[in-house]
């Protein structure tokens, strides 16, 4: 958007669950979607978009601070601040909170990730999020990230649409765009 070519294009973002994602998409109110690749993309074309690793952040003095590599299990000892349960990142770990015969429990539910970071800064909780979004939290923060070991951990995600053919100019370009900065080599994780 910065290049004085595309100063007429604008882009109207709005984030969902994977499943509206693809409704949006399919219904015409969104031309391109990104979404976890588990989503049905049943009449949808779909390009892979980018990888990302699950962690944990905690207080720089929680017991599992020190640990280079956890398990999800180990963290299912303590606290955790959460998203809404439909979100796909909690039905992941609900899932696998009970193939460990454990419960996932909950002291605080978040609307997004920020809101899970700053609780675990303030002390009250755990939470599992994305290196590459608790990367800027532990900067000065005294938060720990410690990538988790589970092979589900690492998810990876898709940019769909209806028909490449039909986006329009503008949307054709941004899907170009997304499509070559997923090619892009990843920032060094943890």
């Amino acid at each position: 958007l910065k290049a004085p070519a595309h100063a007429d294009i604008r882009v109207d973002l709005e984030e969902g669950l994977s499943h509206q994602v693809i409704r949006g998409v399919r219904e015409g109110m969104a031309s391109i979607g990104i979404c976890w690749d588990a989503a049905d993309f049943k009449g949808l074309q779909a390009r892979p978009y980018r990888e990302d690793r699950l962690a944990i952040a905690v207080p720089a003095r929680h017991p599992l601070a020190a640990r280079k590599r956890v398990s999800f299990a180990q963290t299912l000892d303590y606290e955790h601040a959460g998203m809404p349960t439909a979100s796909a990142v909690q039905v992941l770990l609900h899932r696998a909170a009970a193939r460990a015969g454990k419960p996932l429990i909950h002291r605080v539910i978040v609307a997004n990730f920020d809101s899970a970071l700053r609780v675990v800064q303030a002390g009250l909780a755990i939470t599992i999020v994305p290196v590459e979004v608790a990367r800027p939290y532990t900067r000065g923060a005294g938060l720990r990230i410690i990538p988790l070991e589970d092979a589900w951990a690492r998810r990876r995600f898709m940019l769909c649409f209806r028909d490449a053919d039909s986006l329009t100019p503008a949307a054709r370009l941004l899907l170009e765009h997304l499509a070559g900065a997923a090619a892009a080599p990843a920032p060094a994780g943890l």
